[in-house]
């Protein structure tokens, strides 16, 4: 069974109206973190209706294309978290059969708080996500679980084609 994800992780309280009126809707809620899928058209979506064409600082490895690179990200999610420097990470997985890749950048507002070849649990650990006995930090909230994007991020594929993004 595939294990093909893209989301952003946030630390903290969330404003749920203020993040379902940008097109945020949490899959997994587990002690102060959020999990709120997003891909690559979402935040190219929102960064051409904004306006705001800077990219956040990630590593050359998570420059795949379809990791989403949008620094108006970091503007969603202060405006959802109401803090000026939030904690969030950026992930995603792409695993067949226990073969795949994965990759993640954690940010305090815009400042990278992980290394180049950060894994998914190291930009959980930043975000204060702690391992417990035999479950790594993604097993402790949850992504197991969450095992495809929803259907309801398709229509940003649209948008973007309507803008010629």
């Amino acid at each position: 069974m595939p294990h093909r994800i893209c989301a952003l992780v946030i630390a903290g309280e969330v404003d749920a109206e203020r993040a379902r009126a940008v097109g945020l809707h949490a899959v997994l809620l587990h002690e102060g973190i959020g999990v709120f899928p997003v891909d690559h058209y979402f935040s190219a979506y929102w960064a051409a209706t904004r306006g705001n064409e800077a990219s956040l600082d990630l590593p050359a490895r998570c420059r795949t294309g379809v990791f989403p690179a949008e620094a108006v990200l970091y503007d969603l999610v202060r405006e959802v978290t109401g803090t000026d420097e939030p904690l969030f990470a950026i992930i995603q997985t792409e695993y067949f059969g226990g073969v795949g890749d994965q990759w993640a950048a954690a940010f305090a507002g815009e400042r990278r708080l992980t290394t180049d070849e950060a894994s998914i649990n190291e930009a959980l650990a930043a975000l204060g996500v702690r391992a417990s006995g035999a479950a790594d930090e993604f097993d402790v909230i949850g992504l197991g679980t969450f095992r495809s994007n929803p259907d309801h991020l398709d229509r940003y594929g649209d948008l973007c084609d309507e803008l010629g993004v």
